[in-house]
């Protein structure tokens, strides 16, 4: 399939979400905190009461409940709060447990003050110590999370009272309210049983009445939420269903009225039905990419690395896999990241004739070369059988290895795939400290390619560490200069999660992390 090589479809920033209908439109439907995705109706007709039933395609995994974790964007902020939470439009952190806060002059501490009346669903009143026991909880080592960076960094936390906290940190931490909008507070008395899935204790609208490992979960409404009147729905059911064609025929039989993560070409089927919006995150932080590993030839050298990223057709993956939802691009970030430069995010586009004389400089003509995927994921086979063939038209030897999803992320997080390696990474629209510092595919201390630069290191703690204004522009301009040179991640379309909504859901809201937000939700007849 021929698809012109030099243009590419651009997702809405974060004033607008990307709703496929009968055509590609922008809801502008700014809030304050959370995007709400469908609010056509404003506070008109709304009902109290009603179930909703969400259906998504893997289940939740609670030992992840403190990092980003797919699975777990219907749960955590249903169950749980955050500290903070983005505006959409402005990018500013928005009150939620935490009311207000007030920087140091040098940028090394930070006085939070904390929202008082806040029970958890045991009835115990949310202090500051359930934020000092939270960020405690992100250091140990038998808890995953992209912000041990952050948690790490904060050398004391001290309690005035029950509602102030101060932290403070050795260093500038650019990425400090980042941790505050992924991180749920969780209930320090239960923490344990939540990583084992049997207890499920927030702050949040909604109580977990019961959890049935790889089926589901069922919520109901939490009569003493903090925030009054609040939420509308009176219980919650989300539904674990592997087949993206199983939760389209959900959502057309109204047993569900929302689904996550519709495969994409799900989602044009459903074009020009008036009963469903497929919404596109405005966060456009789901990049498609081609990881190397850098220990297995040729993908030692960085001329072949580059020659990977001129032979791929990024056009034709976003259109004919992704169905035109996201953009190409040759870097990671979010059209809205303060590190997004267009025109270096147009760096690599399909040029045969460049792949094959980098190919020959690197000395790897007619080279063997793994293609690895997670054979679980049809959108990531697809993408990696043209990966393949473009592969194959540059003069190389490309042979697909699928691998059984335990597999695929066993050897992902011990550096293991055997050359490389097609998947999607998030962490693109905030802070660009974030990715470089924790996004596995890029963590400049450790990553799946087993890239090792001091160089690197060097760039990502500059990131890390510089609060903003021209110094921080300055090194982000490094840092995409030094990624397109290195290529060790490949990246190809950053591309958004989708919500797709029957239109009798009202009000469904989102962060900056893609947690459903359901304090205003409402279902019409």
């Amino acid at each position: 399939m021929s698809i012109p090589q030099h243009h590419s479809q651009r997702v809405p920033t974060r004033r607008g979400a990307l709703v496929v209908t009968a055509g590609m439109a922008c809801l502008a439907l700014a809030s304050s905190g959370c995007k709400s995705a469908v609010d056509d109706a404003g506070s008109s007709g709304r009902k109290q009461g009603g179930t909703l039933n969400i259906a998504q395609s893997a289940d939740i995994a609670p030992n992840t409940f403190l990092s980003q974790n797919n699975p777990n964007f219907s749960v955590i902020r249903t169950v749980f709060n955050t500290l903070t939470e983005y505006d959409h439009t402005t990018l500013k952190p928005q009150p939620q447990l935490a009311t207000s806060w007030k920087w140091s002059p040098d940028h090394k501490s930070i006085t939070l003050q904390l929202r008082d009346g806040v029970t958890f669903h045991s009835g115990r009143p949310f202090t500051a110590d359930d934020v000092i026991f939270t960020i405690k909880a992100i250091t140990r080592q038998d808890v995953p999370s992209q912000f041990k960076h952050v948690a790490q960094a904060i050398t004391s936390m001290k309690a005035d009272g029950a509602h102030t906290l101060t932290l403070r940190m050795a260093q500038p931490v650019s990425n400090l309210f980042d941790l505050f909008e992924v991180m749920p507070i969780v209930d320090k008395a239960t923490f344990d049983d939540l990583l084992a899935g049997k207890k499920f204790v927030g702050t949040g609208p909604f109580k977990v009445v019961k959890y049935t490992p790889g089926s589901g979960l069922q919520l109901k409404r939490n009569d003493h939420y903090w925030k009054s009147g609040r939420p509308y729905l009176d219980k919650v059911n989300i539904s674990v269903q592997s087949q993206s064609q199983s939760m389209k025929a959900s959502l057309r039989s109204g047993q569900s009225q929302l689904a996550l993560d519709l495969a994409p070409l799900d989602t044009v089927s459903l074009k020009g039905d008036p009963n469903f919006k497929v919404v596109a995150s405005d966060a456009a932080d789901a990049a498609y990419y081609i990881g190397s590993n850098v220990t297995v030839p040729p993908l030692n050298k960085p001329q072949f690395r580059q020659a990977v990223a001129w032979a791929v057709d990024r056009d034709r993956i976003l259109k004919q896999v992704l169905a035109g939802i996201g953009q190409t691009s040759s870097l990671p970030w979010s059209p809205s990241s303060p590190a997004f430069d267009k025109d270096k995010a147009d760096t690599y586009h399909h040029d045969l004739g460049k792949a094959k004389q980098l190919i020959a400089q690197a000395g790897a003509k007619n080279a063997a070369v793994n293609i690895v995927f997670n054979s679980g994921l049809p959108t990531n086979q697809a993408i990696a059988e043209i990966v393949q063939f473009d592969l194959k038209q540059a003069g190389l030897r490309a042979k697909l290895v699928p691998l059984q999803a335990a597999d695929f992320f066993g050897k992902l997080s011990g550096g293991g795939l055997p050359g490389l390696f097609v998947n999607v990474h998030g962490f693109g629209q905030l802070n660009p400290a974030t990715l470089v510092k924790g996004a596995f595919p890029f963590n400049a201390e450790k990553n799946a390619s087993n890239f090792d630069s001091g160089t690197y290191r060097t760039l990502a703690q500059q990131v890390w560490t510089t609060p903003g204004g021209s110094k921080a522009h300055a090194a982000y301009a490094k840092m995409n200069d030094f990624l397109l040179k290195q290529e060790f991640v490949n990246d190809l379309v950053v591309s958004s999660h989708t919500f797709t909504i029957s239109t009798k859901l009202k009000d469904l809201k989102y962060n900056l992390y893609d947690y459903l937000d359901l304090d205003d939700a409402y279902l019409t007849k």
